[in-house]
């Protein structure tokens, strides 16, 4: 059940005193008046808070149900766990024929820069799932790839998206004194400047930059991914030290959907990034591996997008800041589209989970292809 409809329905019964005792004393029989099934009935009169917040409920709703509809004052009965709901039909997959691939995978620094810190057997099979979504992009033969990835060294003027359009994508790994793993991308300046046209239009902030420095963020996974050196690769980036929002990712990618359907071209769109990752001091290197099983369990079950409706703290106590490039991703593919984990690492050495997903798209070409 949508997260819209039962919020809908706690707060028909917050409004009506009469509904609402009827609904605490049978559950079952009020669910038909306000449109909940009998799971959900049991969910909001047990005032289960964990899984409405899972659902994609914000807290001033949950709280409602945990305090005021079943008296628990206290909120004790809730543990601040997210759930997967399994069973139930997902949406058919809707989205644009011209994608051909869409996943994520982690930026870490260190998976090129010295990878010696890391345990070795880790390290193989992180690197084993780079080499699996390699060969799915290659065989995609995508014409150009939208690639998002969050803000490390640059500057820029805003606390928007950043769009780059520029005609090439440069950068340096001499911060981690690699040099040798510089790396420069060809952009697409119309197809870049159609993505900010587009965002504009539909009254969403973004920012348009000729000059993307690229980082560990942009260069570790094109050198480990990038199926030719000449593809245009158009560069998102996120700022979320300045403004985070999990919704907004996901608008985000909803827009890039009139953009890639308009164009014609073939589109590779890979998230980077995350999972749980902290730079703070003393979290460094810590993983959340619970929450991380979550957002990995929910992109099996073709739910990944349902994360766009999480509180901005629900993703960023777990660590999640970097999550905002995987839901621009998710809001182009929409729902229904399940995730293949090829890879996941919880390493502390380099600060983080790190993962590898390939999402299953549904097996068609473009019109005219």
């Amino acid at each position: 059940m949508d997260a819209k409809t039962l919020e809908t329905a706690i707060l028909a019964l917050a409004g009506d005193a009469e509904l609402l005792a009827r609904f605490r004393g049978d559950p079952s029989g009020v669910a038909p008046e306000v449109g909940l099934d009998t799971q959900w009935a049991a969910v909001i009169a047990g005032g289960d808070r964990d899984r409405l917040r899972s659902a994609g409920l914000g807290d001033g709703i949950t709280i409602l149900v945990s305090r005021w509809f079943a008296d628990d004052l206290g909120d004790s009965a809730s543990t601040g766990r997210f759930h997967v709901e399994q069973g139930g039909a997902l949406p058919d997959p809707d989205m644009p024929a011209e994608v051909v691939f869409a996943g994520g995978c982690s930026h870490v620094p260190d998976l090129l820069a010295r990878p010696e810190i890391d345990p070795a057997d880790a390290v193989a099979r992180l690197n084993t799932g780079y080499e699996r979504l390699a060969r799915d992009i290659a065989a995609a033969n995508p014409d150009i790839m939208i690639v998002t990835a969050d803000c490390h060294f640059q500057s820029f003027s805003t606390g928007a998206f950043v769009v780059g359009t520029g005609e090439t994508h440069t950068g340096s790994m001499a911060f981690f004194k690699r040099p040798d793993l510089d790396l420069t991308l060809q952009g697409d300046p119309s197809y870049a400047h159609a993505i900010v046209d587009a965002v504009r239009a539909e009254g969403l902030e973004v920012e348009e930059s000729t000059r993307i420095d690229l980082d560990h963020g942009l260069i570790v996974p094109m050198r480990l991914l990038l199926p030719r050196p000449d593809i245009p690769v158009i560069p998102i980036i996120t700022q979320p030290a300045r403004g985070f929002s999990p919704f907004g990712a996901r608008a985000f990618g909803e827009v890039l959907r009139t953009v890639v359907e308009s164009a014609g071209r073939r589109v590779a769109m890979l998230a980077t990034g995350g999972l749980s990752h902290w730079l703070d001091p003393g979290k460094f290197g810590h993983v959340d591996e619970e929450f991380d099983s979550y957002v990995l369990e929910m992109l099996r079950a073709g739910k990944g997008v349902e994360l766009g409706n999480l509180e901005p703290y629900a993703l960023l106590d777990h660590g999640q800041y970097e999550f905002l490039n995987w839901l621009i991703m998710l809001g182009l593919i929409g729902g229904g589209v399940r995730g293949e984990v090829y890879a996941y690492e919880p390493m502390k050495a380099s600060g983080g989970g790190w993962t590898v997903v390939n999402m299953l798209l549904p097996e068609r070409q473009p019109a005219g292809v």
